[in-house]
C-alpha cells in the first residue's frame, strides 16, 4: 500500500496552554502578550533550521504565559497559543487551544479552521519524512495527532491505514481507510478544482480496494489456520466490498469446499453421523454450485473450479437420493471441462503509475503444439468499468502427458485502480 505524499510544507504561526478560563465576558483582541509573542513568531518564521525555529516558538509561548492569568477572558491568547503549539509540533495541545478559543469566541471559528488545516499540512509532511526514514511508530503518532487537529482530508488517513496494515493491525487499518474514503467525499470535495477532485476520487477507490485487500488477507490467515468458517466469512466480506475480484470469490468457494471435505472425512469414519451432517453438507454444496458461475465469469478455463463443481453436483444428488441423475450431470461438467483446449494459470497483475503488467501461464490440454493461443484480458475498475485491455498471443506447448507451461507477459495502460480482471481465450 503506497503512502500519500506531495503536499507542500506549510508552517503555521504558533503559542501556551494554561489551566482554566474565568467566567467573564470574553474578548478577541491583541494585547501586550499576543504582540510580544508575535515578535518571536516572526523571528521563528525567518529561520530555516528547525531547532532555531522552535527556540523562538518557545520564547513566544513564554511571552503568553502571564496573559493567561492577567487576561483570561481574551480568546486571542488561546488562539495564539494554538498557532504557537503548531509551530512546536504540539498538535494535540494546538487542538485543545483552538477549541478553547472558539468556545470563548465563536466568531474565530473560520480563522481557527484555516490554522488547523495549515497545522495538519505541516504534520502530514513531518509524518511523511518519518515514514521515509522508516520511523513508522513516530510517524503514526504524528499523523494521528494531525487527525485530531484537522480531520477533513484523506491523505494522512491513507498513510495511517498503510502503517497499521504493515504492522498487522488490520482492524485499525480498515478503520483508517474507511475514514479516508469518507473524507475524500466530504465537505471539502466541492471546493477542489477538477484535477484535485479526480485525485480525491482515486483516494476513495484506493481506500475501498485496500479494505477489501485487508479482508482477503484475513481470510488467507484463517484458511491457513484451518479456521474455515472464519475464512469463508472474510473472503465473502472482501468480495462484498470488491465484487470484481476473482480471487475473493474463488477463495470463498474453496473455503466452503474445504469445510465440506472435512465433513466428508468425518462421515467416512463415522457413517452414523449422516443424518446429522447431511443438512450442512447439502447447504455447502448448494452454495458452492450457486457461486461457481461467478468465478467462471472471470476465469473460464480454471480446471480446479470445474472439478469442485462436478463434485458438488454429484454429492447433492447422492445425499438427496438422486444418485444416477447427479452422476450424469457431474459427468457432463467434466466432459465440458475436457473440451476446453487450454487452461490459463497463475495469472497475476502488477500496476505502476498508469500501467499494468500481466503475467501468466498457458497449459495446453488438447491443441497441436505450436497452435497460436490468444488471451484477451480486461482490467476492471472500482465501479466495474473497463479501465484497460490487453491482448497477447503465444504458441501452445506440448499437450498430454508431456504438457508444458508456456509463460506470457504483456504491459498496457490503465485509467484507474485495478479492482479485478477477466479474460477470454481463442485459438483460431
Amino acid at each position: 500500500m503506497n503512502r500519500i505524499r506531495g503536499l507542500c510544507l506549510v508552517l503555521a504561526l504558533g503559542a501556551g496552554l494554561p489551566t482554566a478560563i474565568q467566567a467573564q465576558q470574553t474578548q478577541f483582541k491583541d494585547s501586550k502578550y499576543t504582540k510580544d509573542a508575535d515578535k518571536f513568531v516572526a523571528l521563528a518564521m525567518t529561520r530555516s533550521d528547525k531547532a532555531d525555529r522552535q527556540n523562538f516558538y518557545r520564547q513566544a509561548m513564554s511571552a503568553l504565559q502571564e496573559g493567561f492569568t492577567k487576561e483570561p477572558q481574551n480568546a486571542k491568547i488561546w488562539f495564539s497559543a494554538g498557532q504557537i503549539h503548531v509551530g512546536l509540533s504540539n498538535y494535540l495541545a494546538a487542538d485543545s487551544a483552538f477549541d478553547k478559543a472558539v468556545q470563548m469566541h465563536p466568531e474565530a471559528a473560520t480563522d481557527a479552521e484555516a490554522e488547523r488545516e495549515a497545522g495538519w499540512m505541516q504534520a502530514f509532511n513531518e509524518g511523511v519524512e518519518l515514514m521515509d526514514a522508516q520511523q513508522y511508530d513516530q510517524a503514526l503518532t504524528v499523523l494521528l495527532a494531525a487527525e485530531e487537529l484537522y480531520s477533513k482530508r484523506p491523505e494522512g488517513l491513507l498513510n495511517i491505514g498503510s502503517i497499521h496494515a504493515n504492522k498487522g493491525d488490520n482492524q485499525s487499518a480498515e478503520e483508517a481507510f474507511r475514514k479516508a474514503a469518507d473524507a475524500a467525499q466530504g465537505e471539502l470535495y466541492a471546493k477542489l478544482d477538477t484535477a484535485q477532485q479526480a485525485q480525491w476520487r482515486s483516494f476513495v477507490e484506493m481506500s475501498t480496494l485496500n479494505i477489501a485487500q485487508i479482508r482477503g488477507a484475513r481470510g488467507v490467515d484463517h484458511f491457513n489456520a484451518d479456521q474455515l468458517d472464519e475464512a469463508a466469512a472474510a473472503f465473502k466480506s472482501a468480495f462484498d466490498v470488491n465484487p470484481y475480484s476473482r480471487d475473493y470469490m474463488f477463495n470463498f468457494v474453496q473455503a466452503r469446499y474445504a469445510k465440506a471435505s472435512k465433513l466428508e472425512e468425518q462421515l467416512e469414519t463415522t457413517p452414523a453421523a449422516l443424518q446429522q451432517l447431511k443438512p450442512q453438507l447439502v447447504q455447502l454444496y448448494t452454495d458452492i454450485q450457486r457461486d461457481i458461475p461467478k468465478v467462471r465469469e472471470f476465469d473460464p478455463t480454471n480446471e480446479n473450479i470445474q472439478l469442485i463443481h462436478a463434485r458438488a453436483v454429484r454429492r447433492i444428488g447422492e445425499l438427496n437420493g438422486d444418485t444416477m441423475p447427479a452422476r450424469e450431470a457431474a459427468l457432463r461438467i467434466l466432459q465440458a471441462n475436457d473440451d476446453i483446449p487450454v487452461e490459463i494459470m497463475e495469472l497475476a497483475i502488477s500496476t505502476d503509475q498508469g500501467t499494468a503488467t500481466i503475467n501468466g501461464k498457458i497449459r495446453n490440454k488438447k491443441l497441436n503444439p505450436g497452435t497460436p493461443v490468444t488471451v484477451k484480458l480486461t482490467l476492471i475498475g472500482y465501479k466495474g468499468d473497463t479501465i484497460g485491455q490487453m491482448t497477447v498471443t503465444v504458441n501452445a506447448g506440448a499437450s498430454g502427458e508431456a504438457a508444458e507451461m508456456v509463460t506470457f507477459q504483456q504491459t498496457g495502460t490503465v485509467t484507474g485502480q485495478v479492482a479485478g480482471w477477466k479474460y477470454e481465450v481463442s485459438n483460431t
